[in-house]
Protein backbone atom coordinates (compact mmCIF):
# COMPACT_ATOMS: atom_id res chain seq x y z
CA UNK A 1 0.00 0.00 0.00
CA UNK A 2 2.79 2.41 0.92
CA UNK A 3 4.60 1.59 -2.30
CA UNK A 4 1.48 2.37 -4.32
CA UNK A 5 0.98 5.64 -2.45
CA UNK A 6 4.55 6.75 -3.14
CA UNK A 7 4.33 5.66 -6.77
CA UNK A 8 1.12 7.64 -7.35
CA UNK A 9 2.49 10.77 -5.68
CA UNK A 10 5.78 10.70 -7.55
CA UNK A 11 4.07 10.00 -10.88
CA UNK A 12 2.00 13.18 -10.50
CA UNK A 13 5.22 15.15 -10.01
CA UNK A 14 7.01 13.60 -12.99
CA UNK A 15 4.64 15.01 -15.66
CA UNK A 16 3.28 18.58 -15.72
CA UNK A 17 1.38 20.56 -18.36
CA UNK A 18 2.60 24.18 -18.29
CA UNK A 19 0.78 26.80 -20.38
CA UNK A 20 2.99 29.45 -21.96
CA UNK A 21 2.33 32.31 -24.34
CA UNK A 22 4.12 31.75 -27.63
CA UNK A 23 4.18 33.27 -31.10
CA UNK A 24 1.29 32.20 -33.29
CA UNK A 25 1.54 31.68 -37.05
CA UNK A 26 -2.13 31.25 -37.93
CA UNK A 27 -3.31 32.45 -41.33
CA UNK A 28 -5.78 34.89 -39.75
CA UNK A 29 -3.44 36.26 -37.08
CA UNK A 30 -3.18 40.06 -37.22
CA UNK A 31 -1.13 42.53 -35.19
CA UNK A 32 -0.91 46.05 -36.65
CA UNK A 33 -0.66 49.61 -35.38
CA UNK A 34 -0.89 52.84 -37.42
CA UNK A 35 1.88 55.41 -37.55
CA UNK A 36 2.81 58.39 -39.75
CA UNK A 37 6.11 59.18 -41.45
CA UNK A 38 4.81 62.13 -43.47
CA UNK A 39 1.99 64.66 -43.41
CA UNK A 40 0.81 65.60 -46.88
CA UNK A 41 -2.42 65.81 -48.87
CA UNK A 42 -0.64 67.06 -52.01
CA UNK A 43 -1.25 65.07 -55.20
CA UNK A 44 1.30 66.98 -57.29
CA UNK A 45 -1.20 69.60 -58.36
CA UNK A 46 -3.36 70.56 -55.40
CA UNK A 47 -4.37 69.51 -51.91
CA UNK A 48 -6.85 66.64 -51.89
CA UNK A 49 -8.63 66.14 -48.57
CA UNK A 50 -11.14 63.44 -47.83
CA UNK A 51 -14.68 64.60 -47.02
CA UNK A 52 -14.93 66.01 -43.50
CA UNK A 53 -11.19 65.97 -42.82
CA UNK A 54 -11.63 69.48 -41.40
CA UNK A 55 -14.33 68.13 -39.08
CA UNK A 56 -11.98 65.36 -37.99
CA UNK A 57 -9.32 67.91 -37.10
CA UNK A 58 -11.77 70.05 -35.15
CA UNK A 59 -13.07 66.96 -33.40
CA UNK A 60 -9.54 65.88 -32.44
CA UNK A 61 -8.76 69.28 -30.91
CA UNK A 62 -11.96 69.43 -28.88
CA UNK A 63 -11.90 65.76 -27.95
CA UNK A 64 -8.51 66.28 -26.34
CA UNK A 65 -9.48 69.64 -24.84
CA UNK A 66 -12.65 68.37 -23.18
CA UNK A 67 -11.09 65.20 -21.79
CA UNK A 68 -10.75 65.55 -18.02
CA UNK A 69 -7.21 66.90 -17.44
CA UNK A 70 -6.44 64.16 -14.89
CA UNK A 71 -7.33 61.45 -17.43
CA UNK A 72 -4.77 60.97 -20.25
CA UNK A 73 -6.32 60.76 -23.70
CA UNK A 74 -6.21 57.35 -25.37
CA UNK A 75 -3.40 56.46 -27.76
CA UNK A 76 -4.02 55.01 -31.23
CA UNK A 77 -5.73 51.65 -30.76
CA UNK A 78 -3.77 48.75 -32.28
CA UNK A 79 -5.34 45.78 -34.05
CA UNK A 80 -4.68 42.45 -32.30
CA UNK A 81 -6.47 39.25 -33.33
CA UNK A 82 -5.84 37.58 -29.96
CA UNK A 83 -5.66 38.72 -26.36
CA UNK A 84 -1.91 39.30 -26.53
CA UNK A 85 0.32 41.00 -29.10
CA UNK A 86 3.64 42.84 -29.11
CA UNK A 87 5.40 45.21 -31.48
CA UNK A 88 9.00 46.32 -31.87
CA UNK A 89 9.85 49.90 -30.97
CA UNK A 90 8.66 52.17 -33.78
CA UNK A 91 8.74 55.85 -34.64
CA UNK A 92 6.04 58.21 -35.83
CA UNK A 93 5.30 61.83 -36.52
CA UNK A 94 3.54 63.38 -33.54
CA UNK A 95 2.30 66.64 -32.08
CA UNK A 96 3.86 67.80 -28.81
CA UNK A 97 2.43 70.38 -26.42
CA UNK A 98 3.50 72.36 -23.36
CA UNK A 99 2.46 75.27 -21.12
CA UNK A 100 4.61 78.22 -20.03
CA UNK A 101 3.67 80.52 -17.13
CA UNK A 102 4.33 83.93 -18.70
CA UNK A 103 3.37 85.84 -15.56
CA UNK A 104 6.01 83.94 -13.58
CA UNK A 105 8.65 84.54 -16.28
CA UNK A 106 8.15 88.28 -15.87
CA UNK A 107 8.96 89.46 -19.41
CA UNK A 108 7.41 92.91 -18.99
CA UNK A 109 7.64 93.84 -22.66
CA UNK A 110 5.67 90.75 -23.60
CA UNK A 111 3.23 91.20 -20.71
CA UNK A 112 2.52 94.83 -21.66
CA UNK A 113 1.70 93.74 -25.22
CA UNK A 114 -0.60 91.03 -23.90
CA UNK A 115 -2.35 93.51 -21.57
CA UNK A 116 -3.09 95.81 -24.50
CA UNK A 117 -4.58 92.91 -26.44
CA UNK A 118 -6.52 91.75 -23.39
CA UNK A 119 -8.04 95.21 -22.82
CA UNK A 120 -9.35 95.24 -26.40
CA UNK A 121 -10.68 91.71 -26.10
CA UNK A 122 -12.49 92.46 -22.82
CA UNK A 123 -14.21 95.48 -24.35
CA UNK A 124 -15.18 93.45 -27.41
CA UNK A 125 -16.47 90.62 -25.25
CA UNK A 126 -18.52 92.98 -23.05
CA UNK A 127 -20.04 94.91 -25.97
CA UNK A 128 -20.83 91.79 -28.01
CA UNK A 129 -22.44 90.19 -24.95
CA UNK A 130 -24.68 93.24 -24.46
CA UNK A 131 -25.60 93.34 -28.16
CA UNK A 132 -26.33 89.61 -28.32
CA UNK A 133 -28.38 89.71 -25.12
CA UNK A 134 -30.44 92.67 -26.36
CA UNK A 135 -31.05 91.04 -29.73
CA UNK A 136 -32.29 87.87 -28.05
CA UNK A 137 -34.38 89.71 -25.49
CA UNK A 138 -32.56 88.81 -22.30
CA UNK A 139 -30.23 91.76 -21.78
CA UNK A 140 -31.47 91.94 -18.20
CA UNK A 141 -29.81 88.57 -17.54
CA UNK A 142 -26.33 89.72 -18.56
CA UNK A 143 -26.54 93.08 -16.79
CA UNK A 144 -27.91 91.46 -13.62
CA UNK A 145 -24.71 89.45 -13.08
CA UNK A 146 -22.67 91.62 -10.70
CA UNK A 147 -19.22 90.14 -11.30
CA UNK A 148 -17.54 87.66 -13.64
CA UNK A 149 -14.37 85.64 -14.19
CA UNK A 150 -12.93 86.49 -17.63
CA UNK A 151 -11.02 83.85 -19.62
CA UNK A 152 -9.59 84.89 -22.99
CA UNK A 153 -7.69 82.81 -25.54
CA UNK A 154 -5.71 84.52 -28.30
CA UNK A 155 -2.92 83.94 -30.81
CA UNK A 156 0.68 85.18 -30.91
CA UNK A 157 1.46 86.92 -34.20
CA UNK A 158 5.17 86.29 -33.65
CA UNK A 159 7.28 84.04 -31.40
CA UNK A 160 7.17 85.02 -27.74
CA UNK A 161 10.64 83.69 -26.95
CA UNK A 162 9.30 81.39 -24.22
CA UNK A 163 10.20 78.25 -26.23
CA UNK A 164 13.64 77.38 -27.58
CA UNK A 165 14.54 77.92 -31.23
CA UNK A 166 14.19 74.24 -32.18
CA UNK A 167 10.63 74.06 -30.88
CA UNK A 168 9.71 77.48 -32.30
CA UNK A 169 10.75 76.36 -35.80
CA UNK A 170 8.33 73.42 -35.55
CA UNK A 171 5.40 75.34 -34.02
CA UNK A 172 1.90 74.51 -35.32
CA UNK A 173 -0.03 76.76 -32.95
CA UNK A 174 1.12 79.31 -30.39
CA UNK A 175 -1.59 80.86 -28.23
CA UNK A 176 -2.08 82.46 -24.84
CA UNK A 177 -4.67 82.40 -22.07
CA UNK A 178 -5.51 85.58 -20.17
CA UNK A 179 -7.53 84.94 -17.02
CA UNK A 180 -8.30 86.32 -13.60
CA UNK A 181 -8.79 84.20 -10.52
CA UNK A 182 -10.62 87.12 -8.90
CA UNK A 183 -14.12 88.26 -9.82
CA UNK A 184 -14.23 91.48 -11.86
CA UNK A 185 -17.20 93.84 -11.74
CA UNK A 186 -19.34 93.39 -14.83
CA UNK A 187 -18.79 96.86 -16.27
CA UNK A 188 -16.50 98.44 -18.83
CA UNK A 189 -14.88 100.76 -16.31
CA UNK A 190 -14.04 97.89 -13.93
CA UNK A 191 -12.57 95.78 -16.74
CA UNK A 192 -10.06 98.50 -17.49
CA UNK A 193 -8.15 97.36 -14.40
CA UNK A 194 -5.99 94.44 -15.55
CA UNK A 195 -3.90 94.11 -12.39
CA UNK A 196 -5.40 90.69 -11.57
CA UNK A 197 -4.97 89.23 -15.07
CA UNK A 198 -2.49 86.34 -15.43
CA UNK A 199 -1.04 84.83 -18.59
CA UNK A 200 -0.15 81.34 -19.81
CA UNK A 201 1.32 80.37 -23.18
CA UNK A 202 0.17 77.17 -24.92
CA UNK A 203 2.47 75.79 -27.61
CA UNK A 204 1.85 72.89 -30.02
CA UNK A 205 4.64 71.76 -32.36
CA UNK A 206 5.68 68.88 -34.61
CA UNK A 207 7.97 66.23 -33.19
CA UNK A 208 8.94 62.59 -33.70
CA UNK A 209 8.42 59.97 -31.03
CA UNK A 210 9.48 56.42 -30.27
CA UNK A 211 6.59 54.24 -29.12
CA UNK A 212 6.30 50.88 -27.40
CA UNK A 213 2.94 49.16 -27.92
CA UNK A 214 1.64 45.91 -26.48
CA UNK A 215 -1.63 44.12 -25.79
CA UNK A 216 -2.06 42.07 -22.61
CA UNK A 217 -5.30 40.31 -21.68
CA UNK A 218 -7.06 42.29 -24.39
CA UNK A 219 -5.94 45.68 -23.00
CA UNK A 220 -3.64 47.80 -25.15
CA UNK A 221 -0.85 49.95 -23.74
CA UNK A 222 1.30 52.45 -25.62
CA UNK A 223 4.26 54.12 -23.93
CA UNK A 224 6.13 57.12 -25.32
CA UNK A 225 9.80 56.18 -25.03
CA UNK A 226 11.52 59.14 -26.68
CA UNK A 227 10.70 62.55 -28.17
CA UNK A 228 12.81 64.51 -30.68
CA UNK A 229 11.89 68.09 -31.68
CA UNK A 230 14.34 69.19 -34.35
CA UNK A 231 14.34 70.07 -38.05
CA UNK A 232 17.10 68.69 -40.27
CA UNK A 233 17.36 72.04 -42.06
CA UNK A 234 15.66 75.45 -41.68
CA UNK A 235 12.37 76.00 -43.46
CA UNK A 236 9.64 78.63 -43.70
CA UNK A 237 7.40 79.12 -40.62
CA UNK A 238 4.99 76.25 -39.99
CA UNK A 239 2.63 78.29 -37.78
CA UNK A 240 0.03 79.96 -40.01
CA UNK A 241 -0.10 83.36 -38.17
CA UNK A 242 3.69 83.66 -38.64
CA UNK A 243 3.71 82.64 -42.33
CA UNK A 244 3.10 85.95 -44.10
CA UNK A 245 2.91 84.30 -47.55
CA UNK A 246 0.19 81.79 -46.72
CA UNK A 247 -2.99 83.80 -46.29
CA UNK A 248 -2.61 85.84 -49.52
CA UNK A 249 -2.03 82.70 -51.60
CA UNK A 250 -4.82 80.85 -49.76
CA UNK A 251 -7.42 83.52 -50.54
CA UNK A 252 -6.26 83.90 -54.14
CA UNK A 253 -5.80 80.18 -54.81
CA UNK A 254 -2.12 80.49 -55.78
CA UNK A 255 -0.48 78.41 -53.05
CA UNK A 256 0.81 75.88 -55.58
CA UNK A 257 3.03 78.58 -57.05
CA UNK A 258 4.01 79.84 -53.60
CA UNK A 259 4.75 76.55 -51.88
CA UNK A 260 4.41 73.75 -54.45
CA UNK A 261 6.02 70.59 -53.11
CA UNK A 262 8.12 72.36 -50.46
CA UNK A 263 8.83 70.01 -47.57
CA UNK A 264 10.23 70.18 -44.05
CA UNK A 265 12.32 67.25 -42.79
CA UNK A 266 12.40 66.24 -39.13
CA UNK A 267 15.13 64.39 -37.25
CA UNK A 268 14.06 60.78 -36.56
CA UNK A 269 13.95 59.35 -33.04
CA UNK A 270 17.21 57.57 -32.24
CA UNK A 271 15.68 54.46 -30.64
CA UNK A 272 13.51 53.49 -33.61
CA UNK A 273 13.65 53.42 -37.41
CA UNK A 274 17.39 52.89 -37.63
CA UNK A 275 16.85 51.90 -41.27
CA UNK A 276 16.78 55.59 -42.22
CA UNK A 277 13.04 56.34 -42.31
CA UNK A 278 12.38 59.94 -43.35
CA UNK A 279 9.88 62.13 -41.49
CA UNK A 280 8.53 64.91 -43.69
CA UNK A 281 5.91 67.65 -43.67
CA UNK A 282 4.42 69.07 -46.85
CA UNK A 283 4.48 72.77 -45.95
CA UNK A 284 1.32 73.74 -47.86
CA UNK A 285 -0.66 70.92 -46.23
CA UNK A 286 0.82 71.72 -42.83
CA UNK A 287 -0.01 75.45 -42.98
CA UNK A 288 -3.59 74.62 -43.95
CA UNK A 289 -3.88 72.37 -40.90
CA UNK A 290 -2.27 75.08 -38.75
CA UNK A 291 -4.90 77.58 -39.93
CA UNK A 292 -7.68 75.20 -38.90
CA UNK A 293 -6.13 74.77 -35.45
CA UNK A 294 -5.70 78.54 -35.09
CA UNK A 295 -9.41 79.04 -35.71
CA UNK A 296 -10.21 76.99 -32.61
CA UNK A 297 -7.76 78.89 -30.38
CA UNK A 298 -9.51 82.28 -30.59
CA UNK A 299 -12.20 82.50 -27.92
CA UNK A 300 -13.37 84.33 -24.81
CA UNK A 301 -15.85 83.60 -22.05
CA UNK A 302 -17.30 85.21 -18.91
CA UNK A 303 -18.06 82.91 -15.98
CA UNK A 304 -20.12 83.85 -12.95
CA UNK A 305 -19.27 83.12 -9.30
CA UNK A 306 -20.76 79.60 -9.60
CA UNK A 307 -18.74 78.81 -12.74
CA UNK A 308 -21.75 79.12 -15.00
CA UNK A 309 -21.29 80.63 -18.46
CA UNK A 310 -22.52 84.21 -18.64
CA UNK A 311 -21.47 84.84 -22.24
CA UNK A 312 -19.16 83.37 -24.87
CA UNK A 313 -17.64 84.77 -28.03
CA UNK A 314 -15.52 82.43 -30.14
CA UNK A 315 -14.83 78.80 -30.95
CA UNK A 316 -15.57 77.37 -27.51
CA UNK A 317 -12.06 76.35 -26.43
CA UNK A 318 -12.04 78.94 -23.61
CA UNK A 319 -14.67 76.91 -21.77
CA UNK A 320 -12.32 74.01 -21.11
CA UNK A 321 -9.59 76.44 -20.02
CA UNK A 322 -12.05 78.04 -17.59
CA UNK A 323 -13.01 74.67 -16.12
CA UNK A 324 -9.35 73.82 -15.52
CA UNK A 325 -8.40 77.21 -14.08
CA UNK A 326 -11.49 78.18 -12.09
CA UNK A 327 -12.97 74.84 -11.08
CA UNK A 328 -15.87 72.80 -12.36
CA UNK A 329 -19.50 73.91 -12.53
CA UNK A 330 -20.98 74.88 -9.12
CA UNK A 331 -17.50 75.08 -7.55
CA UNK A 332 -17.19 77.36 -4.54
CA UNK A 333 -13.39 77.52 -4.28
CA UNK A 334 -10.62 78.12 -6.80
CA UNK A 335 -8.01 75.41 -7.38
CA UNK A 336 -4.57 76.11 -5.96
CA UNK A 337 -2.13 77.78 -8.43
CA UNK A 338 -0.11 74.59 -8.85
CA UNK A 339 -3.34 72.67 -9.53
CA UNK A 340 -4.40 75.25 -12.13
CA UNK A 341 -1.11 74.85 -13.98
CA UNK A 342 -1.25 71.05 -13.73
CA UNK A 343 -4.82 71.04 -15.08
CA UNK A 344 -3.95 73.24 -18.06
CA UNK A 345 -0.89 71.10 -18.79
CA UNK A 346 -3.13 68.02 -18.76
CA UNK A 347 -5.52 69.70 -21.23
CA UNK A 348 -2.66 70.66 -23.57
CA UNK A 349 -1.11 67.20 -23.53
CA UNK A 350 -4.49 65.60 -24.20
CA UNK A 351 -5.02 67.95 -27.14
CA UNK A 352 -1.56 67.12 -28.50
CA UNK A 353 -2.20 63.39 -28.18
CA UNK A 354 -5.59 63.64 -29.89
CA UNK A 355 -4.03 65.57 -32.78
CA UNK A 356 -1.24 62.98 -32.99
CA UNK A 357 -3.83 60.22 -33.28
CA UNK A 358 -5.40 62.06 -36.21
CA UNK A 359 -2.03 62.53 -37.92
CA UNK A 360 -1.36 58.79 -37.62
CA UNK A 361 -4.77 57.70 -38.95
CA UNK A 362 -6.00 60.53 -41.24
CA UNK A 363 -7.12 58.87 -44.52
CA UNK A 364 -6.11 61.66 -46.93
CA UNK A 365 -2.52 61.92 -45.64
CA UNK A 366 -2.11 58.12 -45.45
CA UNK A 367 -2.82 57.87 -49.19
CA UNK A 368 0.25 59.91 -50.12
CA UNK A 369 2.86 57.63 -48.52
CA UNK A 370 3.83 53.97 -49.10
CA UNK A 371 1.52 51.50 -47.40
CA UNK A 372 4.48 49.88 -45.64
CA UNK A 373 5.13 53.17 -43.82
CA UNK A 374 1.55 53.48 -42.60
CA UNK A 375 1.50 50.32 -40.52
CA UNK A 376 3.80 48.53 -38.10
CA UNK A 377 3.32 44.76 -37.97
CA UNK A 378 3.74 42.96 -34.68
CA UNK A 379 3.64 39.46 -33.25
CA UNK A 380 0.47 37.63 -32.27
CA UNK A 381 0.84 35.45 -29.18
CA UNK A 382 -1.52 32.71 -28.01
CA UNK A 383 -1.60 30.37 -24.99
CA UNK A 384 -0.02 26.98 -25.78
CA UNK A 385 0.14 23.92 -23.48
CA UNK A 386 3.21 21.66 -23.34
CA UNK A 387 4.03 18.29 -21.73
CA UNK A 388 7.00 18.71 -19.40
CA UNK A 389 8.88 15.75 -17.90
CA UNK A 390 10.60 16.59 -14.62
CA UNK A 391 13.59 14.28 -14.73
CA UNK A 392 14.55 14.86 -11.09
CA UNK A 393 11.24 13.35 -10.01
CA UNK A 394 11.72 10.52 -12.51
CA UNK A 395 14.94 9.58 -10.71
CA UNK A 396 13.14 9.44 -7.37
CA UNK A 397 10.39 7.31 -8.89
CA UNK A 398 12.94 4.90 -10.36
CA UNK A 399 14.74 4.66 -7.00
CA UNK A 400 11.47 3.98 -5.19
CA UNK A 401 10.48 1.26 -7.65
CA UNK A 402 13.95 -0.26 -7.38
CA UNK A 403 13.79 -0.41 -3.58
CA UNK A 404 10.32 -1.95 -3.78
CA UNK A 405 11.62 -4.62 -6.14
CA UNK A 406 14.54 -5.39 -3.80
CA UNK A 407 12.21 -5.66 -0.80
CA UNK A 408 9.83 -8.00 -2.60
CA UNK A 409 12.73 -10.08 -3.91
CA UNK A 410 14.22 -10.53 -0.44
CA UNK A 411 10.80 -11.42 1.01
CA UNK A 412 10.26 -14.07 -1.65
CA UNK A 413 13.76 -15.48 -1.17
CA UNK A 414 13.38 -15.70 2.62
CA UNK A 415 9.97 -17.34 2.37
CA UNK A 416 11.19 -19.82 -0.20
CA UNK A 417 14.20 -20.76 1.92
CA UNK A 418 12.03 -21.33 5.02
CA UNK A 419 9.25 -22.96 2.99
CA UNK A 420 6.85 -20.92 5.09
CA UNK A 421 4.90 -17.75 4.39
CA UNK A 422 3.53 -15.22 6.79
CA UNK A 423 -0.09 -14.81 5.78
CA UNK A 424 -0.79 -11.68 7.85
CA UNK A 425 0.85 -9.93 10.74
CA UNK A 426 -2.52 -9.99 12.54
CA UNK A 427 -4.23 -13.40 12.78
CA UNK A 428 -7.71 -12.00 13.32
CA UNK A 429 -8.91 -12.88 9.84
CA UNK A 430 -7.53 -16.41 10.09
CA UNK A 431 -9.19 -17.04 13.48
CA UNK A 432 -12.53 -16.06 11.99
CA UNK A 433 -12.05 -18.63 9.22
CA UNK A 434 -11.30 -21.62 11.58
CA UNK A 435 -13.94 -24.12 12.67
CA UNK A 436 -15.30 -24.12 16.23
CA UNK A 437 -13.04 -26.94 17.58
CA UNK A 438 -9.88 -25.25 16.33
CA UNK A 439 -10.98 -21.87 17.68
CA UNK A 440 -11.53 -23.44 21.15
CA UNK A 441 -8.08 -25.06 21.01
CA UNK A 442 -6.41 -21.69 20.44
CA UNK A 443 -8.39 -19.99 23.15
CA UNK A 444 -11.82 -19.43 21.68
CA UNK A 445 -13.45 -16.52 19.92
CA UNK A 446 -15.40 -14.27 22.23
CA UNK A 447 -16.45 -10.63 21.96
CA UNK A 448 -14.47 -8.16 19.90
CA UNK A 449 -12.30 -6.98 22.80
CA UNK A 450 -11.40 -10.53 23.81
CA UNK A 451 -10.96 -11.48 20.17
CA UNK A 452 -8.51 -8.65 19.59
CA UNK A 453 -6.59 -9.53 22.76
CA UNK A 454 -6.44 -13.23 21.86
CA UNK A 455 -5.44 -12.48 18.26
CA UNK A 456 -2.33 -10.74 19.47
CA UNK A 457 -1.04 -14.02 21.01
CA UNK A 458 -1.53 -16.12 17.92
CA UNK A 459 0.69 -16.31 14.88
CA UNK A 460 -0.28 -18.12 11.73
CA UNK A 461 2.01 -19.59 9.09
CA UNK A 462 1.28 -21.61 6.02
CA UNK A 463 3.63 -24.36 4.87
CA UNK A 464 3.66 -25.72 1.38
CA UNK A 465 5.24 -29.14 0.97
CA UNK A 466 5.17 -32.16 -1.26
CA UNK A 467 2.33 -33.57 0.81
CA UNK A 468 0.23 -30.44 0.51
CA UNK A 469 -0.50 -27.42 2.65
CA UNK A 470 -0.22 -27.32 6.46
CA UNK A 471 -1.29 -24.60 8.90
CA UNK A 472 0.94 -23.84 11.87
CA UNK A 473 -0.23 -21.91 14.90
CA UNK A 474 2.16 -20.25 17.29
CA UNK A 475 1.12 -19.25 20.84
CA UNK A 476 2.98 -16.56 22.74
CA UNK A 477 3.66 -17.78 26.31
CA UNK A 478 5.98 -16.65 29.07
CA UNK A 479 8.39 -19.17 27.58
CA UNK A 480 9.79 -18.82 24.03
CA UNK A 481 7.34 -19.03 21.19
CA UNK A 482 6.64 -22.50 19.81
CA UNK A 483 4.96 -23.60 16.65
CA UNK A 484 2.92 -26.77 16.13
CA UNK A 485 0.66 -28.03 13.39
CA UNK A 486 -3.03 -27.81 14.12
CA UNK A 487 -5.66 -29.76 12.23
CA UNK A 488 -8.33 -27.47 10.83
CA UNK A 489 -11.09 -27.32 8.36
CA UNK A 490 -12.72 -24.38 6.66
CA UNK A 491 -16.50 -24.09 7.16
CA UNK A 492 -18.83 -24.71 4.24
Amino acid sequence: MLSGLFTSTLTQQVISYPVITAESHGANDTATVDRATSFSAYDGNQLVFDPYDTSREQQAVFQGAFTAPQEPAQQVRPVCSSGECSWPLYGSLAVCGEVVNLTAQGNQTLLNTLRQNTAKRLVAQFNSSIATAEAMGYAFYFTSVPAVFPVISGLFDQPSGAFNASVTALMISDSYIAYSDQLMNNSLSAMADLSTIKYLELGFWWCTKTYSTSVRAGQHTTIEIETVSKLKEPTSPLNMPWAVDFYPCYTSGTCKATFGDLQAHLEPPSRADRDGTNYTLHVWTELTASALVAATMFDSVFYDARRGIVSSNGGGIAKTYALSLLGDFQSTALPAPETQLRNIRGVVQNMARAMTNLVRTMPSTRQTRPAAENTIHGTVKTPQAFVKINWEWTSLLAAQLGLTAVFLGLTIARTRAARMQVIKSSSLATLCALDKATRLQVGGLHDLVALERQARTVGVKLERGSSGVALWLGMRRPRPETWQPVPFSVPG
